[in-house]
Parts: structure tokens; C-alpha cells; sequence
């Protein structure tokens, strides 16, 4: 019988139980569950080795380790990560922790070493303690962290983490209920009953059948049993008060604790021999009906705590088998969705099933669901399915799951270039192409204005992916202009062909540069070589790929440097512009940057594979190509272009209506644009034959004809002109 120590077997089963719980805890960290869920350990931890949770992390957990996540949810949790939060979270963690270890292995050793029914006379006053402070400190620190870990009542009955939470609570609750039953009425009964059947000590060498009685209190002799052989050891020091160095009592056969004794029987030589037990009591140490019910409450116990750490390991591990029936409406309208669409468009649905959405449980109707006043329903829709489906998915629809991400987008100068286009560009300025030229050329990249009439999209506003689109709720942009619907897949983004069909062409030849560099060389011969979705969800240079692509320059982190989709936030320069400028001093859309700052991150993407002096010397060489252009080719040409304007030999009416205007718009927009951007990305012929060069011929072709106009000359006015929408 177990007292107020501990002995070392049952520090044993502490000790294990307390690794089998630290082992179920860390089994979650893993890049199998990176690659499960779609989410990098950075996701939610604050190292990729996993340890200490970011708010995002945290706030999975609130939401029953669902994905995606509310808004209301990640700003409860960032409220829940303060330095105190987190701080009296660790503290209560670990003091229920401690408290369960305690507790489950003590009644694990009680069930292994002990055994039940050995506890007769009722349970010692230490172990009572023990227990009564374990239950009450469990469900103290118990009831705190499910506060933390839950966002709402349904939450219980929505997932498979809620509903074994909930049982789980359940669960200790009978267990408590049980215990305090055991420990307070089943314990008096059980003293009570040992009373009832005590009997006279027995004549030396006679029989006893029960020895209960004579546990050294209240002036009764301290008998204990060893072998069937009864033993007086009132007399000796080491069992005072009827127990022996708080571990043992009398009054108790203890043939099985001798076992785990550090000395053997040789002990009980020195102890009086009172006689034998009785047949009765060596087939049976059960004194009654009460204690025959602890006996049945201890393994109900048992059972109670197997189910506990079942459940545990069903949310830690997870179940083939779904326990609850889905019933959130997203997840049925999803199905749904699937059912249909698998027919009408298998395309759809096969890139779907293909890409991270369908890993996590993103379904057709977490991403197209809206509101009847959002002001964009599908009425087409409404005959199919009663679901209200959006015309028009928007940055604000990913910003539920990807507020940082879509943050970023929104500030970036891709989200503003249909803003950005109508105060650079002369062709839309002075209506020079019409409605249909640009829809299906500078709006199927700088994006559309898309007005929703009577449930669909106007013609000419839509179909549009374009990175500036300015979409019905006022968000800007279209994420599936590089994340491309429905796979929206990482690979295909970092790539450099996620960039091509916008970055091309004679006025902004990205692609075409970085094909000429090295930089694509490199790409070109070893693409089938990198590793575009690691397992820790960190693209790291040297390590997945040899050379960078448009997205690891503009996008990716670096040391020190963050990722970001703000592709055009680490620029030093605006090379788009007529005039190069810094970034906050471009007027159509000024930067909320530094430079210098944003030039130090992208000279840390550059130190990843180059040295300093290498990485400065670029840089230097691309000032120097800037202020070579603006300079010798764009200042002097605009002093020519405003003297003519000035002089009345060129008309202010209209762009493009005279030829002198379309050499100079060509001598910044073409050929200017060459030459910086061809420096900046390390493509010698673009910044030379195709830049400097063919500027020098733009130039000598604009002074040629501005002498004409000077010396009498007119300029000829293309009266009809193909397009035009202004007429």
C-alpha cells in the first residue's frame, strides 16, 4: 500500500508516461505536415525547426487547427501572444503538465505494482492529498488553456480537434467525480467496514484471517504479512505509528512490496512471529461491498485515462476515419461544386485536386462564396446552386487567408498600374487606340475597371486577370495574374514564365533580358535540377537553385531580407519612367520607401552567390547608365521636344498626331527603357544594341527634323489615324 513517497517504480511510470506525452506533443513539427497542410514551418513557428508559434500558429490552434482562418480569430490570438499571454501560458502548460504526470502515473502505478484490491482499510491520507490536489489543479490550468485554445463553443462540435477536446473534458470530469466519490464516501465505508470485522490478536503460532485491525493505531499492536506468516513489528523503531519510513503500513500483507525493498526478508528475523494467515484470508484481502466498488471505480479510472490519452492522440496523430459528419455549408456548397463542375469543366476541378487548396480543405466555395448585397452575385449561378457564388474573385477574398501577402500586394505599384497608365501613357491620355485595343493589349496586363451589370461582368471590363484591375468591393489587383487558377502553385510562380506574358516586347523586355543573361542561361540548363517547393517552404540560394529567377530577386527572402509581394519595393531606380527618378519621387505613383534601404536588400539577394566588391561595382556601373540616359539622351531630347512646343512648330492638340512626337515617346518607352532595364539585369546586348544604340538613332532622328521645323520646315499632321476614339 502506496503513502505520501513515492517509490522508485512509480517514478518509473512517471518518468515514461512523462516521455510518452513529450514524444506525441513534437510529433506535429514535421515536413510531412508542411507538405500536408501547404504551410511551411515558418507558417507557424517562429524558427523552421518549429519551438516558439508565431500569431498565425497560435491562432490555428484557436481555430481547432482549421484552415483558413477568420480575421476576428488572428486578432484575438495577437492579443494572446503579449509577452505576459505567453508568459502565463508556459507557466500554466507546464504546471498542467506536471499535474497530469503526476497524477496518471500514479494511478498507473497503483494499477501495475499495486494492485487495487490491496487497498483495504481505505486510502492513506497522503494519497488522498496527492490526488485531490492533482484533480484541482488539472482542472484549474485545465479550464485556462481551453479558454486559450478555443474561439467559440461550436468549435467543439465543428472539427475533430473540437469534439475530442470535448470528450476529453467530458471524460476527466467523470474521472474527477468518480475520484472524489472514492476518496471521501467509498473511503469512510471502507474504514467502517475494517472496524466491523477486526478480531482479538491471534496466540503465538495460531491463525488469523484478517490483519487488518492491527495497524499500529489507536493502542493496537503492528502485525504485517509476509508469505503467509504473520510478524509483529510493534516494537521496532523503524515502524512508529503503525508505518515504516512513510512508505509502508501495517496491518497489510506486503509478501509484494518486499520485492522492491532495498533489503530482502532477512529483516523480519527480528520480528516476532505471531503466526499464520487463515486460508480465507490468503484466497481474498476484499473486506466488503465498499470496497469492492473502489475496485470496480480504480479500473473504471484506468479506462478513463486510456481514453483520455486516446483522444489525445487522435487530434495530435489524426483518424482515417472522419468522426463527425461534415456539416459547414462551405464544405457541402464545395462538394457540390465538385459534383458539377467535374463534368462541365474537368479542367477546373483536376487543377484544384492538384494544388495546395485541396490539401488544406480550401474548397470551390471558401474562395467564390459572397453576399447577395456585395453587389457582385452570379445570378446565372442561382439556377444551378442556391449558394450565392461572387462573378469575381478579389485580393480581398485571399486576404482571409493571406493577410500579409495580399498587404503587401496592395501597396505594391502593380496593384496601382491601371492608375499608373492613364498618367504615363500618351495613348491613353489622347485617345489614340479604342476600347477594343485596349482591353485586349494594355488592359489584359495593367488590369481593367470590371462593372457588374444585372449579375455579370460588362463586356470589355471582363474576362481580366490584370495585375492593376480595380474589382467591384474597391480591392485592386488579381492574385491568379501570377498564382494561376486553380493550382496556384508555389513552382509555377517562382519561376521566371510566371512574369512572361506581361514582361516582353519592345517597351519593357524583361523576359527577353533575363533570357540573354547569364542568370537564364543558368536557369534554362539546370531548371529540371532546382528545387522549387521545399519541404521547409525556405527557397534558399545555393541550396534549391544556382541562379535567381524574377521572384527571388524581387519576391523571395534573403538573409536579413523578408519576402515580399511587393515586387517593385527593393528598386533604387524607376526605370519606366520618361526621366529616371528614386522611387518616392516617381509623381504618378511616389514610393513610401527608401532607397538606399531598399538597394541594401537587394544587394543582400545579390551576396547570397556574389562578393561585395562584385555586387558594388554592379550597382555603380547601373548609376552610371542612369545618369548617362538622362543626361545625354532623354534631358536634351525634352529641351528639343518643349523648345518646338514652345515655338508653335509642334501642335498640343494631340499625341501621336505628328511624327516628332512618336520618335520621342519611343526614346524613353522603347529604347530608354532598354538600356536601363538591359544594365540593371546584366543583358549586355539589350543595354547596348538594343538601348544605347538604337538611341542614338532616335535622338539624331529627332534633332534632324526639329532643325527642319526650325528652318521654315512643317510637320505633317496624321489627320486619320487607325483607332482613334476621340474623333
Amino acid at each position: 500500500m502506496i503513502a505520501s513517497g513515492l517509490p522508485r517504480k512509480m517514478f518509473l511510470s512517471v518518468g515514461v508516461l512523462l516521455i510518452l506525452l513529450a514524444t506525441i506533443s513534437s510529433l506535429q513539427a514535421k515536413e510531412e505536415y508542411a507538405r500536408e497542410t501547404g504551410k511551411g514551418c515558418n507558417f507557424c513557428h517562429q524558427e523552421a525547426t518549429g519551438g516558439q508559434l508565431t500569431t498565425t500558429g497560435f491562432a490555428y490552434i484557436r481555430n481547432g487547427y482549421q484552415y483558413p482562418i477568420s480575421e476576428r480569430v488572428l486578432d484575438k490570438a495577437e492579443s494572446l501572444q503579449s509577452p505576459f499571454h505567453k508568459t502565463l501560458r508556459f507557466i500554466v502548460g507546464y504546471i498542467h503538465m506536471l499535474a497530469a504526470v503526476v497524477f496518471f502515473g500514479a494511478i498507473f502505478y497503483i494499477h501495475i505494482f499495486v494492485g487495487p484490491r490491496q487497498l483495504v482499510g481505505g486510502i492513506p491520507k497522503a494519497e488522498r492529498a496527492l490526488g485531490l490536489s492533482c484533480m484541482l489543479t488539472l482542472t484549474v490550468t485545465g479550464i485556462y488553456l481551453t479558454w486559450v485554445r478555443t474561439d467559440r463553443w461550436e468549435q467543439f462540435f465543428d472539427n475533430t480537434f473540437g469534439l475530442m477536446l470535448f470528450i476529453k473534458i467530458l471524460l476527466f470530469i467523470a474521472m474527477v467525480a468518480i475520484g472524489l466519490v472514492a476518496v471521501t464516501a467509498i473511503h469512510r465505508r471502507m474504514a467502517r467496514e475494517v472496524k466491523g470485522k477486526r478480531s482479538a490478536p491471534a496466540a503465538k503460532g495460531g491463525t488469523l484471517s484478517d490483519i487488518s485491525r492491527f495497524d499500529g493505531t489507536g493502542g493496537e499492536p503492528a502485525y504485517i504479512a509476509y508469505e503467509g506468516r504473520i510478524y509483529d513489528v510493534t516494537e521496532s523503531p523503524k515502524w512508529k505509528g503503525g508505518r515504516h519510513f512513510g512508505k509502508h503500513g501495517a496491518g497489510q500483507d506486503l509478501t509484494g512490496a518486499l520485492e522492491g525493498a532495498p533489503h530482502g526478508e532477512e529483516v523480519l528475523q527480528k520480528a516476532g512471529l505471531v503466526g499464520e494467515m487463515s486460508a480465507r484470508e490468503e484466497k481474498s484481502r476484499v473486506t466488503g461491498p465498499a470496497h469492492r466498488i473502489f475496485v470496480r471505480m480504480a479500473y473504471v479510472n484506468l479506462a478513463i485515462i486510456f481514453l483520455i490519452l486516446g483522444c489525445i492522440s487522435v487530434w495530435r496523430w489524426d483518424f482515417p476515419l472522419r468522426l463527425i459528419p461534415e456539416s459547414r455549408p462551405d464544405v457541402l456548397a464545395g462538394g457540390r461544386c465538385i459534383d458539377c463542375h467535374r463534368e462541365s469543366n474537368p479542367g477546373i476541378v483536376r487543377d484544384w485536386r492538384a494544388g495546395v487548396h485541396a490539401r488544406v480543405g480550401v474548397g470551390c466555395y471558401d474562395c467564390h462564396k459572397t453576399e447577395e448585397k456585395a453587389g457582385f452575385l452570379s445570378e446565372a449561378h442561382l439556377e444551378h446552386d442556391p449558394e450565392p457564388i461572387a462573378v469575381v474573385v478579389t485580393p480581398k477574398t485571399c486576404a482571409g487567408c493571406h493577410p500579409e501577402e495580399a498587404g503587401q500586394y496592395a501597396r505594391s505599384k502593380h496593384a496601382h498600374t491601371n492608375e499608373i497608365i492613364w498618367k504615363i501613357d500618351y495613348w491613353l491620355n489622347d485617345g489614340m487606340n479604342n476600347a477594343i485595343e485596349r482591353a485586349t493589349g494594355c488592359y489584359a496586363c495593367h488590369g481593367t475597371v470590371v462593372e457588374v451589370l444585372e449579375g455579370r461582368p460588362i463586356l470589355g471590363t471582363w474576362p481580366n486577370v490584370g495585375v492593376g484591375r480595380i474589382n467591384p468591393d474597391g480591392s485592386l489587383g488579381s492574385c491568379s495574374s501570377c498564382h494561376t487558377r486553380h493550382r496556384f502553385s508555389i513552382k509555377e510562380a517562382r519561376k521566371p514564365e510566371a512574369c512572361d506574358q506581361c514582361h516582353l516586347g519592345p517597351d519593357h523586355p524583361q523576359i527577353e533580358i533575363y533570357e540573354e543573361s547569364k542568370h537564364g542561361t543558368i536557369y534554362h540548363a539546370e531548371v529540371e535540377e532546382w528545387n522549387w517547393d521545399p519541404d521547409d517552404r525556405n527557397w534558399t540560394a545555393g541550396r534549391d537553385y544556382r541562379a535567381p529567377t524574377c521572384a527571388a530577386c524581387h519576391m523571395s527572402a534573403a538573409p536579413g531580407v523578408p519576402s515580399s509581394h511587393d515586387v517593385t519595393e527593393r528598386l533604387a531606380w524607376e526605370t519606366q519612367a520618361p526621366l529616371t527618378v528614386r522611387p518616392g519621387e516617381f509623381t504618378p505613383f511616389p514610393a513610401a520607401t527608401d532607397w538606399r534601404v531598399e538597394r541594401d536588400k537587394m544587394k543582400q539577394v545579390c551576396l547570397q552567390c556574389h562578393s561585395v566588391m562584385w555586387t558594388d561595382d554592379h550597382f555603380s556601373n547601373l548609376d552610371s547608365v542612369v545618369s548617362n540616359y538622362n543626361q545625354g539622351y532623354f534631358t536634351p531630347a525634352k529641351q528639343i521636344m518643349d523648345d518646338l512646343y514652345d515655338r508653335g512648330l509642334l501642335s498640343p492638340a494631340l499625341y501621336f498626331d505628328e511624327n516628332l512626337e512618336w520618335e520621342f515617346y519611343e526614346l524613353w518607352h522603347h529604347e530608354g527603357r532598354r538600356a536601363r532595364m538591359g544594365a540593371a539585369m546584366m543583358a549586355p546586348d539589350y543595354a547596348w544594341w538594343h538601348g544605347f544604340y538604337e538611341l542614338k538613332h532616335r535622338f539624331n532622328h529627332i534633332v534632324v527634323e526639329a532643325e527642319a521645323l526650325r528652318q521654315g520646315g512643317t510637320s505633317h499632321i496624321h489627320k486619320r489615324f487607325p483607332g482613334r476614339y476621340a474623333d
